[in-house]
């Protein structure tokens, strides 16, 4: 592979995430929607950097994706856990390695002993991906509730 690298996502830097996501979300890989002002509410959230991570993953010094990654902690996992929320892998960049290379990136850092991520059942390029690379059907259903309207 050429040159990866995980770049921290910045303040200066906001317009590039905004993008990214948009792409993100208009891909049909979530039913979710979210506007610009859900953007602003969660960008701030990865600047403080307390509980969401967020990166730039970089191919040849090019932008070719992002991703943003929650940490957490459970009993199930006996200690920390870190969340891939989202990982966007541009377009003319996938098949590159790229999604590899981050999750080892990720295994690479301290702080947790435990990856989770979601995964649409249809979107069988990352069902591939996660698998080959040691992911496990936690086979239970994750289910929600929204408790504030933005």
């Amino acid at each position: 592979m050429q040159s990866f690298s995980a770049e921290k996502i910045t303040a200066d830097k906001k317009q590039l995430y905004f993008e990214m996501s948009r792409e993100f979300y208009a891909a049909g890989v979530t039913n979710s929607i979210i506007d610009d002002s859900g953007r602003e509410k969660f960008f701030s959230e990865i600047l403080s950097g307390e509980i969401v991570k967020g990166y730039f993953i970089m191919y040849d010094g090019q932008a070719a994706g992002y991703s943003v990654c929650c940490l957490s902690a459970s009993q199930e996992a006996c200690g920390r856990v870190l969340w891939v929320d989202e990982l966007y892998i541009r377009p003319q960049f996938r098949g590159l390695g790229l999604g590899t290379a981050f999750f080892k990136f990720l295994e690479g850092c301290d702080g947790y002993d435990y990856i989770r991520l979601e995964v649409e059942k249809d979107n069988h390029k990352a069902m591939k991906l996660y698998t080959s690379l040691g992911f496990k059907d936690a086979e239970y259903t994750s289910l929600y509730k929204k408790t504030k309207v933005n």
